[in-house]
């Protein structure tokens, strides 16, 4: 492992600094072998990527490390050292120390940008921008006023009646969680979250200081009869789901569990919060944008990040107008809208929403049965529950726990997240999640270099098993 269980003290990143260290003096981290991005590391350690960046610089200013244009940051060459190839003799790992091969980000489950995303931002002209400059200073809290009347008329075709003052647009559903959190929590207040669950909510809520209770879920989504008891014992500020599609196990909520939780804002004093962001993803072609409908303590997270490209970095919240105003509020505290340029370029893809959603319906399958063929052939001991939205695979692994996994498989070239992240206590780290929407060839090459890391963690483990059984 990289940064050892108690073996090392001291600051983060000077653990990890001193744990690169040992593995370039021994030799397994030869010259010249690139190390992975400072993101697609800090992930897979489940570290911040300040401490990543600080570690890099520690072995840079010792000359350890050197960081070239085009090419990352690389094991500085010292051709006098000799070098042991390979990890433990192992030639995969070795390959990957010594070799060019790029990580491959298993981390990151963003979709890849549709085509027509291209096609509508390349139809702006000249006068188009003319007109949105010379109409407008630049800065709309709220958004652009006819994206927002264009994301209501959404909703209100949809059967969920909708008016621009019930929409307020942010830079991304990140931003959204960031601002309900704010909006809505003070410290110690509690909050109820799904088991797994999306882990950015995870980070939003944590830094408001609250207090996170889970409640599972199954084949059919969030155990709404375990929130209704959790709700009779308990008085929660706020409970956060995602009832469209789940991340990140892609799971649909019923049409009957959806009827019971929105029935549960009418007997009980929470905030409910349906992020939809996946919204437009399933398989079977259910949009169902709102499908909780109107009530003043609902809250809806949208996005235009999942269905067309994350680089537009929009979303928005849809509530009742007085809750509107109140985030609006907080959100003008640090920022004073998003581009105007990517809210009319949205403004355009809503007219292309269902080409979009017939694009991701047939892709996404498509590349889900390709990941599962191919852990059925290499992984045969993984198992999972077939997802019905989404982007990603929630996988569970035979034995042992991701973290540890993870670390492993980064040395293989595989960035994954440890399920441990997508849980509120922790508890989920006998699972990861494998991403499905990348091109078949990365895919494969991907579940190959799992198999061989799962292979060297099997044994890994197995020697420490024997070791500690010898010792006791």
């Amino acid at each position: 492992m990289l940064v050892g269980t108690g073996a090392r003290s001291g600051p983060l990143y000077r653990q990890l600094s001193d744990s690169l260290a040992e593995l370039i003096e021994r030799g397994e981290l030869p010259p010249g072998a690139a190390l992975p991005p400072e993101r697609a590391l800090s992930t897979a350690l489940t570290v911040s990527r300040t401490t990543v960046v600080a570690a890099y610089q520690a072995l840079r200013e010792k000359g350890q490390l050197e960081r070239r244009q085009g090419s990352g940051t690389r094991v500085a060459l010292d051709r006098n050292r000799e070098t042991v190839s390979g990890l433990g003799g192992d030639h995969a790992a070795s390959q990957f120390l010594n070799g060019p091969l790029a990580t491959i980000d298993f981390a990151t489950a963003a979709l890849p940008s549709l085509d027509l995303v291209a096609d509508v931002a390349a139809g702006l002209t000249r006068d188009d921008y003319l007109r949105l400059t010379s109409t407008h200073h630049g800065y709309h809290l709220r958004g652009l006023p006819a994206l927002r009347e264009r994301i209501a008329r959404w909703y209100s075709d949809a059967g969920t009646p909708t008016v621009p003052e019930d929409i307020l647009i942010t830079s991304g559903a990140q931003q959204a969680l960031e601002l309900v959190a704010r909006g809505c929590l003070q410290p110690g207040d509690g909050v109820v979250v799904e088991q797994p669950t999306y882990r950015g909510a995870l980070e939003a809520f944590a830094r408001t200081g609250s207090r996170l209770r889970t409640v599972r879920i199954d084949e059919h989504g969030l155990d709404v009869a375990a929130l209704e008891r959790l709700l009779a014992n308990e008085s929660p500020r706020l409970v956060y789901v995602q009832t469209a599609a789940h991340n990140p196990t892609g799971v649909v909520l019923s049409d009957d569990r959806r009827q019971r939780l929105a029935k549960l804002l009418d007997q009980h004093e929470v905030v409910l919060v349906d992020d939809t962001s996946l919204a437009g993803t399933a398989f079977d072609g259910r949009a169902t944008p709102a499908a909780l409908g109107t009530h003043e303590r609902l809250v809806t997270i949208g996005s235009m990040s999942k269905l067309f490209w994350g680089g537009l970095r929009l979303g928005w919240i849809r509530a009742v107008p007085q809750v509107v105003s109140r985030f609006a509020q907080v959100r003008g505290i640090t920022d004073l809208g998003s581009s105007l340029v990517a809210q009319e370029v949205a403004l355009r893809l809503l007219d292309h929403r269902a080409d979009a959603e017939a694009e991701r319906r047939t892709a996404l399958p498509v590349g889900l049965r390709t990941l599962t063929e191919l852990l059925g052939r290499h992984l045969p001991d993984w198992s999972w529950q077939e997802p019905q939205a989404g982007a990603s695979l929630w996988v569970r692994l035979p034995h042992g726990d991701a973290t540890h996994f993870a670390q492993i498989a980064l040395r293989y070239g595989v960035a994954l997240l440890p399920g441990a992240v997508f849980s509120a206590d922790g508890s989920t780290d006998h699972h990861t999640r494998l991403p499905y929407a990348l091109p078949p060839a990365t895919l494969t090459q991907g579940v190959a270099r799992l198999s061989q890391a799962w292979t060297d963690y099997i044994n890994r483990t197995t020697v420490d098993v024997t070791l500690t059984s010898a010792v006791t």
